[in-house]
C-alpha cells in the first residue's frame, strides 16, 4: 500500500505539472491539438487515473492503510513531493480535480469544433496545396518573367501530376480515412524526396513551398482521423461515476479556494461538466433496459446533482455578500453626501479618493468572482437545466434575505419594561426607538447604495431583487404575525412567501416581548405603547398623540422615520396588522353584546320605548337618562376598551394612508392616478374585473399601497343585526363626555384626569366603525338618540342656569363637550352637516357655541 500510495502521489506531481503545461493560455491551439492528439488524451487518463486512486482509497476503513493514505505535512505545498510520507492531502486531490476538468472541457470544445469544421479545414488545405503545386509546376517552365530557372520539363510535369493527385483527394469519398490518411502519406513523401533533387535543393524559394505543402497535406491527414469517438473517449476517461458521493466532502476544500482566489471559479465549469457524468451511466442503463422508473430516477439524481452544484457554488454569492456589506458600511459611514452644487475648495473634502478607492478595490473582486460565472454555459443535469447566472441570482437573494431579517430582527427590538407606567419612562423608550429605526434605515440605504454600485459587474438587476425580497420578507414576517388571530395557522409549508431555495429565517421570540411573533408584531405593539390613552391625547388638527407636557411621541415625523426603515411594503403590512387586530376587537365586542347585553335586552327595549320617538323631548327625559346611566353602568368598561383600542387601531392607519398617499404623490405619482382611474371605474360599475376575485385584490392591494381610500369606510366583518346597539352608545356617550374636556391646543376631547384610560378622538373613531360595520340606519338612529340628547340638555341648562353655580358649569361642560363629541363624529364618519341639523337645529349650536 505504501508503495502504491508513493507512486500514486508521484503520478499527481506528474500530472499537475503536465496540467499547468497545457492550460497556459495560447498553448491549446487547433493545431497544437492535431499535433498531440493522443499526447492529451494519455494525459487525461494518467490524471483520471490518479485521482480515481486517491480518492477510493482516502475512503478505506483500515486505519493502518488510512493513516499512510492520509498522512499530512506539516506545510502544505502546491504540488505532492517528498515531505515525510509523501503526504498528499485533499487539496491536491482538489486541484487535480479542477484542472483536470478543466482541460476536458476545454478539448470537448476544440474537439467539437474541429469536427464542425472538419470539410472546410479539408478544402481549404486541398485547395491551397494544390495551388502550392500547380505554382512550382508553372515555376520550372522557365518562362516566367522574374524566374531565373532553367526549364524543367521533369519536375513541370511532376509538380503538375502532384496537384492533380492532391485534388483527387475526396473527403467524403468511398475511401476508409485511414486509406485517406496512407494516400495523403505518400504525398508528403513524395514531396520529401522531390526536395534531394540538386536543382530543388539549392532553391530556398521551392523548398519553403514545398515544406509548407507538405504541412497542409499533414493537416488534412490529422483532420481526416478526427471522428465523434474522440469526444466519446474522454467521455468514458473522465467519468466520475464512482465518486458520486466522496466529492460532497470536498465541497469546503473548494470554497476555501475560491474564496482566497476568486479566478478559481472559472474552473467549476469543467468540474460540474465532470460531476455530471455520474448520471449518464445509470440512465443510459436504465433505458437499454426499459425500466419504467426511468423518469423517477433521473429527476432524483438530477435534484440531487443541482443540490450539489448549487452547494458549491454558494460560495460566490456569499463571498461577494460579504464584500457587499463591507461596501454599504464606507456608503453608509464615511462617504460624505454629494451635495447638487460643490464649492471649488471643497472639492478634495468632497473626493474621498482614499475610500472610493476601496470601493472601486471591492467592485473589481466582485466582477471577478461573477466573470466566472457568467463565462458559463446553461447545461442539463439530467432532466434540469443549469443556469449559473440564476444560480448566482437565488445565492445573492438568499444572502440578501438573511442579511436584511437578522438586521430587522436584531435593530427593531424595543425595551418597554415594567417600568413604563410614567410619561418619562415612553419618552425615554420612544427615543430608543425612533434610534433603532433611523440606523436600520441608514444601514438599508447604504446596502442598496452598494447593490447599485456592482449592478454592472453582476448582471443583475439588482433594484428589482431589492424591491422584490423586501417585499417577500415583509408579507412573509406579516403573515406570521397575523396568526394569532387566525385559528387556521399558515405554516412555511403553506406560504406562498417562504421559499426551500431563498429561505426566509424565523427567529425567537424576545424576552421583552413575548407576545409579538416577529419585528412586525414588535413595531406594531411600540405604536401602540407610545399612543396608549393612559399618557396620551390624539389630535386630529396636528395629525399626532401628544403627552401632558405638549411632546409629540407619534406623528406623521415617526410614520416618515418608520417607511424609510421598513418601506412602503412595511407600511402597507402594518397596515394589514392594524386591520386583523380591529377585526379581533370587533369579533370580541360582537361576542360580549352577545352574552352580556342581551341579557339586558328588556332593559334597552324599555328605554327605547321612553325616549320613542326621537324628536320629541320626554317630560322626565333627565331622570330616565340618570336611571338608564346607572343600570347599564356595569357594561361601559369592557365597551370603553374595545373603542379605545379600535379607534386607536383606525387612527394609526388614517396615518399610515397619509404618508403612502404622500410617498405615492411624490415618488409614483403616473400609478396612483392609474390606480385612482381603475378603482373609480370599478365602482362605476364600467368595468369587468368586479367579476375577477385575483385583479379586484390585486388593485385593493395596489390602491392601498399608494394611499388610496378612507380607513373610516372600512368594513371589516358582517354580522346579523344587534338590536338596541344606538341606545346602548347613547348611554355610553352620556356616561363618559363628564370625564372628558375639550382642549384648545389639541381641538380633542382629552380625559380629566390624567391616569383615566380615554381619550377623545380614538373612542369617536372605535365608535364610528363599529356602526360602518352594521346598516346605515344605526349611525342616524345614535344621531338621533344624541341630537334629542342634545335638546333636552340645553332645555334643562336653560332652565337651571339661575340656580347652584357649580351644577351649571358642569351643565354647561357637559352640553358642550356633547356637541363636540358628535360634531367630530360626523367629520371623522364623513357625515354631513345636515345629518346632524336634522336632529339638532343650527341655530341652537350656533347658540350654545358661547357656552362658558
Amino acid at each position: 500500500v505504501k508503495r502504491l500510495h508513493i507512486a500514486n502521489a508521484k503520478l499527481i506531481g506528474q500530472c499537475m505539472a503536465e496540467l499547468r503545461a497545457y492550460l497556459t493560455m495560447g498553448i491549446l491551439t487547433d493545431s497544437f491539438v492535431l499535433d498531440n492528439r493522443h499526447d492529451l488524451l494519455n494525459c487525461l487518463r494518467r490524471c483520471n487515473v490518479a485521482v480515481r486512486w486517491r480518492i477510493l482509497h482516502r475512503r478505506t476503513s483500515n486505519s493502518v492503510h488510512h493513516g499512510i493514505i492520509c498522512a499530512t505535512a506539516e506545510k502544505v505545498a502546491p504540488d505532492p513531493k517528498l515531505e515525510g510520507e509523501f503526504a498528499v492531502n485533499d487539496t491536491h486531490v482538489v486541484s487535480l480535480l479542477l484542472l483536470s476538468s478543466q482541460l476536458e472541457l476545454q478539448l470537448k470544445d476544440i474537439f467539437q469544433q474541429l469536427l464542425s469544421k472538419k470539410e472546410s479545414i479539408w478544402i481549404g488545405c486541398r485547395a491551397k496545396a494544390s495551388q502550392m503545386m500547380s505554382d512550382l509546376s508553372k515555376y520550372f517552365k522557365g518562362d516566367q518573367t522574374l524566374a531565373r530557372v532553367s526549364r524543367h520539363d521533369g519536375l513541370m510535369k511532376w509538380f503538375e501530376s502532384m496537384a492533380t493527385e492532391i485534388n483527387y483527394l475526396e473527403y467524403e469519398g468511398g475511401d476508409h480515412f485511414t486509406v485517406t490518411g496512407r494516400k495523403i502519406q505518400l504525398c508528403v513523401q513524395a514531396l520529401e524526396e522531390v526536395e534531394q533533387y540538386d536543382l530543388v535543393d539549392r532553391d530556398v524559394q521551392v523548398k519553403s513551398f514545398i515544406h509548407e505543402a507538405r504541412s497542409l497535406l499533414l493537416q488534412m491527414a490529422r483532420a481526416v482521423g478526427i471522428n465523434e469517438d474522440i469526444c466519446t473517449d474522454i467521455q468514458f476517461i473522465s467519468d466520475l461515476s464512482y465518486a458520486s458521493e466522496s466529492i460532497k466532502s470536498y465541497v469546503g476544500i473548494i470554497h476555501s479556494r475560491i474564496t482566497k482566489d476568486p479566478s478559481n471559479v472559472s474552473l467549476l465549469d469543467g468540474f460540474f461538466l465532470k460531476a455530471t457524468s455520474s448520471l449518464d451511466m445509470p440512465v443510459e442503463r436504465l433505458k437499454q433496459s426499459n425500466s419504467p422508473d426511468l423518469k423517477k430516477a433521473t429527476e432524483y439524481y438530477s435534484s440531487q446533482l443541482v443540490s450539489f452544484v448549487r452547494d458549491v457554488l454558494e460560495v460566490v454569492p456569499v463571498s461577494v455578500f460579504a464584500i457587499l456589506v463591507q461596501m454599504s458600511d464606507i456608503i453608509e459611514r464615511r462617504l460624505l453626501p454629494l451635495p447638487l452644487k460643490v464649492e471649488g475648495d471643497k472639492l478634495i473634502a468632497f473626493a474621498q479618493l482614499g475610500e472610493r478607492y476601496k470601493l472601486a478595490m471591492m467592485a473589481h473582486e466582485i466582477s471577478i468572482f461573477c466573470d466566472g460565472i457568467h463565462e458559463m454555459e446553461n447545461s442539463f443535469v439530467g432532466e434540469v437545466e443549469v443556469n449559473p447566472r440564476k444560480l448566482l441570482e437565488d445565492g445573492l437573494r438568499k444572502e440578501m434575505v438573511q442579511h436584511i431579517s437578522e438586521l430587522m430582527n436584531s435593530l427593531l427590538q424595543f425595551d418597554f419594561s415594567a417600568d413604563s407606567e410614567t410619561t418619562a419612562s415612553i419618552t425615554k423608550h420612544y427615543g430608543a426607538a425612533m434610534r433603532s429605526m433611523t440606523s436600520l434605515a441608514s444601514r438599508l440605504e447604504g446596502f442598496q447604495g452598494a447593490l447599485c454600485c456592482i449592478e454592472d459587474y453582476t448582471s443583475i438587476n439588482s433594484l428589482k431583487i431589492w424591491h422584490s425580497e423586501m417585499s417577500r420578507i415583509i408579507n412573509y414576517n406579516v403573515e406570521q404575525e397575523v396568526n394569532k388571530y387566525l385559528l387556521k395557522k399558515v405554516l412555511d409549508s403553506d406560504s406562498k412567501f417562504q421559499s426551500k431555495i431563498i429561505p426566509i429565517p424565523r427567529f425567537p421570540r424576545t424576552d421583552n416581548e413575548p407576545s409579538c411573533i416577529n419585528f412586525m408584531g414588535r413595531v406594531l405593539s411600540m405604536l401602540l405603547k407610545v399612543t396608549d390613552a393612559h399618557f396620551t391625547t390624539f389630535s386630529l388638527e396636528r395629525s399626532g398623540w401628544f403627552l401632558s407636557d405638549g411632546f409629540e411621541v407619534c406623528g406623521l415625523k415617526t410614520m416618515l422615520t418608520l417607511r424609510k426603515a421598513i418601506g412602503i411594503n412595511g407600511l402597507a403590512g402594518l397596515e394589514r396588522l392594524l386591520c386583523y387586530r380591529i377585526l379581533h376587537e370587533l369579533h370580541r365586542f360582537v361576542k360580549f353584546f352577545r352574552t352580556n347585553v342581551s341579557k339586558q335586552a328588556v332593559l334597552l327595549e324599555q328605554l327605547r320605548d321612553e325616549l320613542f320617538p326621537e324628536w320629541r323631548t320626554p317630560p322626565n327625559a333627565v331622570s330616565i337618562y340618570a336611571s338608564g346611566s346607572k343600570k347599564t353602568e356595569m357594561l361601559m368598561l369592557p365597551m370603553l376598551t374595545c373603542f379605545r383600542r379600535v379607534g386607536q387601531a383606525q387612527l394609526l392607519r388614517r396615518m399610515v394612508r397619509f404618508e403612502l398617499r404622500r410617498c405615492a404623490r411624490s415618488d409614483a405619482k403616473a400609478l396612483q392616478q392609474s390606480v385612482a382611474a381603475i378603482n373609480a371605474s370599478i365602482l362605476s360599475g364600467n368595468d369587468d374585473l368586479k367579476d375577477d376575485p385575483d385583479s379586484m385584490k390585486k388593485i385593493c392591494d395596489l390602491a392601498t399601497n399608494v394611499g388610496i381610500g378612507d380607513p373610516m369606510d372600512t368594513v371589516f366583518m358582517a354580522t346579523d343585526p344587534l338590536e338596541g346597539l344606538p341606545i346602548l352608545l347613547l348611554f355610553f356617550v352620556l356616561f363618559y363626555v363628564p370625564k372628558l374636556t375639550y382642549v384648545q391646543d389639541y381641538a380633542s376631547l382629552s380625559k380629566v384626569k390624567g391616569s383615566y384610560p380615554i381619550d377623545g378622538w380614538p373612542v369617536i373613531a372605535g365608535i364610528s366603525t363599529l356602526l360602518k360595520q352594521f346598516h346605515s340606519s344605526y349611525a342616524k338612529s345614535f344621531l338621533a338618540y344624541i341630537g334629542q340628547f342634545i335638546r333636552i340638555s340645553i332645555q334643562t341648562y336653560a332652565e337651571r342656569r339661575q340656580g347652584k353655580k357649580d351644577e351649571v358649569s358642569r351643565l354647561a361642560a357637559d352640553l358642550k363637550n356633547s356637541i363636540i363629541f358628535v360634531q367630530q363624529f360626523c367629520d371623522l364618519s364623513n357625515l354631513s352637516s345636515t345629518a346632524l341639523h336634522e336632529h339638532v337645529p343650527q341655530y341652537l349650536l350656533e347658540l350654545c357655541s358661547d357656552l362658558p
